[in-house]
């Protein structure tokens, strides 16, 4: 079992109405993505279950890099597809594109997650361990203000204590990037379940 820890923005925004792409636009979608890993060797596809060759997929991508007309043209122009991705580059947010079944409608939406944003997806031992070690409750679901982790990262006796650890050095990277995204407005919280 394992606990994933993400960014939350807190809000439930209603957002525009998925998009429905077809096999080839998202494969003109990924070409496109996987030039711009290649200049600029950042990841821009974060896969959350499944793989598009499966029939039942998800994955999440990063649009706030690309031109919003440079992504429109992977899907024809489709006033649909661009109405989310402008959305979410708005909101500083990847889009999320899924599969619910073989042979189903390939949707595009707006993702959870913001754009630059990491995950961390630790089994369950090291979360409880991440959690004891910020000093959080040690509970298998819950979140907690950015503004409130970011203090605690630079607490000298936490930071020591995940700095002496050899287990906890490999996430201290990954939760001080969480710690130092701003939204927009309001404020981000550590999640995790």
């Amino acid at each position: 079992m394992t606990i994933t820890f993400r960014v939350d923005d807190g809000h439930n925004i209603l957002s525009p109405s998925p998009a429905v792409i077809m096999p080839d636009q998202l494969g003109a979608l990924r070409d496109l993505l996987g030039r711009h890993v290649v200049r600029s060797g950042v990841a821009m596809v974060v896969p959350i279950h499944g793989d598009p060759a499966s029939g039942s997929f998800e994955i999440e991508v990063r649009v706030c890099p690309l031109a919003l007309a440079s992504i429109a043209r992977c899907f024809d122009w489709d006033p649909a597809v661009i109405t989310v991705v402008d959305e979410a580059q708005f909101l500083g947010r990847r889009a999320r594109i899924w599969q619910s079944e073989p042979g189903g409608d390939i949707r595009l939406g707006l993702g959870l997650n913001p754009d630059a944003a990491p995950e961390l997806e630790v089994a369950n031992g090291n979360a409880y361990a991440i959690l004891a070690s910020l000093g959080l409750d040690e509970e298998s679901c819950g979140a907690v203000p950015m503004s409130e982790v970011r203090q605690r990262l630079m607490d000298p006796r936490i930071r020591r204590r995940l700095d002496d650890d050899p287990h906890m050095t490999r996430y201290v990277e990954a939760l001080t990037t969480m710690a130092a995204l701003k939204p927009v407005d309001g404020e981000y919280h550590l999640a995790w379940a």
